[in-house]
């Protein structure tokens, strides 16, 4: 059974009358209509592939928490992530590298995914991710001096993608 999204209706801003609740424009609601069938179609393509190699296949993702635009996340599509995981691999691949993966969960989830020994942290502000266990560290880029001793002057290939926020 698919997940229930919110059904949008068709409201025009009337800019006449301030007494009405708000409304979207026609663009607004566009754009909500296109989000939420994206939504829509993450939650139906939840499934994942790997072959025998370790390598993921072209059509294969991987699982996250469903995407929470309130806190300014966007997860990367699979191809990117899997160039970011083959570039951070390589990387390490002639060394011990301890890796950082600051507020890109896909990331982490991806190198994971394709070399499940690799030691890598995600440092997340979103509590979500604490299914993750020990390398799961709460971080809040608004303190990002505010780290666990034990993780501080600790790794060689750090990560960071921190959300856009305007104030």
């Amino acid at each position: 059974m698919e997940p229930q999204l919110p059904t949008i209706k068709n409201v025009f801003v009337n800019e006449t009358d301030d007494d009405d609740p708000p409304a979207l424009s026609s663009h607004a609601l566009a754009a909500l209509k296109e989000f939420l069938e994206e939504q829509r179609q993450s939650l139906a393509n939840h499934e994942t592939a790997e072959n025998g190699e370790g390598t993921l296949e072209p059509e294969s993702e991987v699982a996250l928490v469903t995407e929470d635009w309130r806190l300014s996340q966007f997860w990367y599509d699979p191809e990117t992530a899997r160039t970011l995981s083959q570039e951070v691999l390589s990387l390490c691949s002639h060394s011990n590298y301890k890796v950082a993966c600051i507020a890109c969960p896909t990331l982490y989830a991806y190198l994971k995914k394709i070399d499940p020994n690799i030691s890598v942290q995600l440092l997340e502000y979103d509590k979500r991710f604490e299914q993750y266990g020990s390398d799961f560290t709460f971080y809040d880029y608004n303190q990002p001096e505010d780290l666990p001793l034990e993780l501080k002057h600790t790794y060689q290939v750090v990560i960071a993608d921190p959300p856009y926020l305007v104030r």
